[in-house]
């Protein structure tokens, strides 16, 4: 499905490959992958509501979740996980 609001559709291609790359974490770090899919759904929910709102609180809260979202996966290539 191509999104007229081009944002949106980026944001929907970097959830898809976020959510491949996240597949091969470990059990053990269940919790850092689930942060890291939630905000990526999370910055595509706020961006629909910027464009229907145009409030800046919204585009505020993008910033903030992208910056969160570039920290889960700083920590995520810190981790070693093993090949399996």
């Amino acid at each position: 499905m191509q999104d007229k609001l081009l944002i949106a559709s980026k944001v929907k291609k970097t959830i898809e490959y976020l959510e491949k790359i996240t597949c091969n974490f470990p059990n053990k770090e269940y919790v850092l992958k689930n942060k890291i899919i939630e905000t990526s759904y999370n910055i595509l929910e706020l961006t629909y509501k910027a464009n229907i709102h145009k409030e800046i609180v919204y585009i505020k809260d993008i910033i903030l979740k992208i910056r969160m979202l570039e920290y889960y996966i700083k920590i995520s290539g810190n981790l070693n996980f093993p090949e399996k």
